[in-house]
């Protein structure tokens, strides 16, 4: 008689079958359950999605109206500066402080206007402007040191001077300075010119040739 060693199926565990039966129905009673809410909130789930719409849309288009603004004050600033009559120049530098005041454009067309008329108030209300970037109101400082210079006020000039500025000014800032400083101290603060970041190969040129006549 042969014995046979197959073995016979296992019976399955009625306890872990009924869990899984279980788990089974929650699972189709929550996908029942959220089929149930979309149905109910149909309409607030599209006005959601028309929100949503909406908004990148209006993002979009005011992105768009920035940029096209900024291409505008661009122009008109250019327009201005390469104007020969100051009259006509004012008023149109004039008109980009007042239409576009929000972008980078009015500052530089404050700096311009403050060669006409008001210098020193123009120049110091940029200075005192926390709205505008650090580099307009660095460069509204030098503009004014070197306006003081000009008139002889060489003390406030200096005070403005030894007010430290972005590395991209310190070229001008010690080239300013040295004009007002006399022996060692001319000459130290020539030689931080020469040093410093350059992009004014003129004024390098003249701070070059001045310290070399020191020598």
């Amino acid at each position: 008689m042969t014995q046979n060693n197959s073995k016979l199926p296992e019976k399955e565990d009625p306890i872990s079958q009924f869990d899984e039966e279980m788990a089974e129905l929650k699972k189709d009673m929550k996908s029942a359950k959220m089929v149930d809410w979309i149905q109910n909130n149909q309409q607030m789930l599209m006005v959601a999605v028309v929100l949503v719409l909406i908004a990148m849309f209006a993002g979009g288009l005011w992105s768009e109206q920035q940029k096209t603004k900024k291409e505008a004050a661009a122009m008109m600033y250019y327009q201005a500066i390469s104007l020969r009559d100051d009259d006509k120049k004012k008023t149109l530098l004039n008109q980009v402080k007042r239409d576009y005041a929000d972008t980078a454009y009015a500052a530089l067309a404050s700096l311009r206007l403050a060669n006409f008329s008001d210098t020193e108030k123009n120049l110091r209300d940029m200075i005192e402007n926390k709205d505008l970037s650090l580099e307009f109101r660095w460069q509204a400082s030098l503009d004014l040191a070197e306006y003081l210079i000009q008139q002889g006020k060489k003390d406030a000039a200096k005070l403005l001077l030894n007010k430290r500025v972005g590395s991209e000014y310190e070229q001008l800032r010690y080239a300013l300075l040295a004009s007002i400083s006399e022996g060692d101290a001319k000459k130290d603060a020539l030689q931080k010119s020469l040093d410093a970041a350059s992009h004014d190969d003129v004024l390098k040129e003249k701070v070059t040739s001045e310290l070399a006549q020191l020598h």
